[in-house]
């Protein structure tokens, strides 16, 4: 009982680390948020009409229901209890309530991370440092400061690859059916645990049948009570070709174009060439103490094509986090042994 005690008060004590980092470098980029220049960020205006219970927003939007609904919710408990004054310094209580919604979801994230790379045999430091990576990622912060869906979408793929990884086949069955339903992208992740033999395939099989009749049921139940709204096929078959056609445009604009090139490292900035230095030194067996699971670079193709139909690199290119940050650690993890071994070497040279 002792030992769950303390299992316990560590999780939360890490919890609580994590959402304190979070906090610190996220409600700076919230307070500065505007709802009449959305700087690119224009679905938020949609996801504030839903939490409103107003669904006539674009298609590509309206049928994320979770995080308005949640902000609707917490939007409701807190109107009464904070002075407008407070509300109004705060970005009105429309603002607040996203942020108190994406602030615990990419907290969640941040434990699931934890949770995950402690599974990869990082210690509790590394572990922390990979979240705060993730955490300070701009995009991430972003993503939990303005009123939009990408938090819940990022827990998700964490989960996944989690319960993956720890071969929890009926908590991933369990969940699959949730999950689907927190952004269109995250449906090529869920195809994630068939690709593995040590997970029940024909389970996480019956899970993703169930999952998709979820799916475009609360879609048709949406659409059904829109008023004026006639669409012969699923707005989702519509789009997905829409954004075909362009992709030579964005194919120019992602590898052609300064704010291309911002957007690829506005994710991980200089931690992409430490990433790549820690595949290298796995690839050269120079660093054999954490073993990746291949599995892992199964998502590396999905961001990127997503990436390509969008053009939005940003937003996109962050859902790679899961590989992303363990081979950070693995190369600052080799660096900073490294520098010390040189320096205990040069000293050894150096004694009479």
């Amino acid at each position: 009982m002792q030992a769950a005690y303390r299992k316990i008060f560590k999780i939360s004590l890490t919890f609580f680390i994590i959402l304190g980092f979070n906090y610190g470098v996220s409600f700076q980029q919230f307070l500065h948020y505007d709802w009449t220049d959305t700087r690119g960020l224009s679905d938020s205006l949609s996801y504030l009409d839903m939490s409103n219970g107003k669904y006539s927003v674009p298609s590509g939007h309206r049928y994320r229901i979770i995080i308005p609904f949640l902000a609707g919710f917490v939007r409701s408990s807190i109107q009464s209890l904070v002075p407008a004054e407070q509300l109004y310094w705060l970005g009105g209580v429309d603002s607040l309530s996203f942020y108190i919604v994406n602030c615990l979801v990419t907290s969640l994230t941040g434990l699931f991370l934890y949770f995950f790379l402690a599974q990869l045999k990082f210690d509790s430091k590394l572990s922390l440092l990979g979240v705060f990576i993730f955490l300070g990622s701009r995009i991430t912060i972003i993503t939990t400061a303005a009123p939009i869906v990408d938090s819940l979408y990022h827990l998700a793929i964490i989960i996944i690859v989690y319960f993956c990884l720890t071969q929890q086949t009926i908590a991933l069955a369990l969940t699959i059916p949730l999950l689907i339903l927190t952004k269109e992208t995250i449906i090529p992740f869920l195809f994630l645990p068939l690709f593995l033999k040590t997970i029940n395939r024909k389970l996480i099989g019956a899970s993703l049948s169930v999952s998709f009749v979820i799916f475009f049921w609360v879609r048709e139940k949406i659409t059904v009570a829109l008023p004026n709204v006639v669409e012969v096929n699923d707005p989702i078959f519509d789009i997905v070709i829409k954004h075909l056609a362009s992709v030579p445009e964005n194919m120019i604009k992602i590898f052609f174009s300064v704010e291309g090139w911002h957007g690829l490292f506005s994710t991980f900035s200089i931690f992409w060439l430490i990433a790549a230095f820690g595949v290298w030194l796995e690839f050269k067996k120079a660093s054999t103490f954490y073993q990746i699971p291949p599995f892992l670079f199964l998502i590396v193709p999905i961001p990127v094509l997503l990436a390509i139909l969008s053009a939005n690199t940003g937003r996109m290119l962050l859902s790679l986090f899961p590989i992303v940050v363990p081979y950070t650690l693995i190369g600052i993890d080799y660096l900073c042994s490294q520098k010390i071994a040189n320096y205990l070497s040069l000293n050894k040279k150096g004694e009479p």
